[in-house]
């Protein structure tokens, strides 16, 4: 007969093991990152992930090898702490949510100044991109969003500079032109 005090240690041992085992699985997330262009997007806000999917599918349908997918946080603030860590390198968000993202004001404080650009306007939103996204990506992502018909706003003052990939592809700049990483 088993005693009690095995018993409890037993099932302890195996609640635990979930835990353990999903805390083995982090390299495989840096794979999957490294594999797949996140587009960031956070609950707080459903247009996000609406704009998110959107752009998903273009970039997927004009550069298949992206693999693009949307990444869903719980708050705008994750999205901050993930692109401030090189975990994520674009994202839709609202212009005040980049502003003050790049600013490292009001709720992004915690996470201090995070350098963004933005590669592409929708009203209110941006599609926001770490200042070190290289510029051959960031050409291509824009080409593809614009070669996708998705509508785009572009407000004549910005605060949030436009990422130098973006310019070049707006400035009819050639991908072979651009300097290599």
């Amino acid at each position: 007969m088993i005693s009690r005090r095995l018993t409890l240690g037993l099932l302890a041992a195996g609640a635990m093991a979930p835990a353990a085992f999903s805390h083995t699985l982090y390299p495989q997330w840096v794979a999957y990152r490294r594999k797949h262009l996140l587009v960031g997007c956070h609950r707080e806000d459903n247009e996000t992930f609406r704009l998110a999917e959107m752009l998903v599918d273009e970039i997927n349908h004009a550069l298949p090898k992206a693999k693009a997918r949307a990444a869903r946080a719980p708050r705008a603030e994750r999205l901050a702490s993930l692109i401030g860590t090189d975990q994520m390198e674009v994202a839709v968000m609202t212009r005040a949510e980049a502003v003050e993202m790049r600013d490292g004001a009001g709720s992004f404080a915690p996470y201090g100044k995070i350098a963004l650009t933005r590669l592409a306007d929708f009203g209110p939103y941006v599609l926001a991109a770490d200042a070190g996204f290289p510029i051959r990506h960031a050409w291509m992502v824009t080409t593809a969003i614009h070669s996708g018909g998705v509508v785009q706003d572009i407000p004549k003052a910005v605060a949030l500079p436009l990422h130098p990939g973006a310019e070049a592809q707006i400035a009819g700049i050639a991908l072979d032109d651009l300097p290599e990483p």
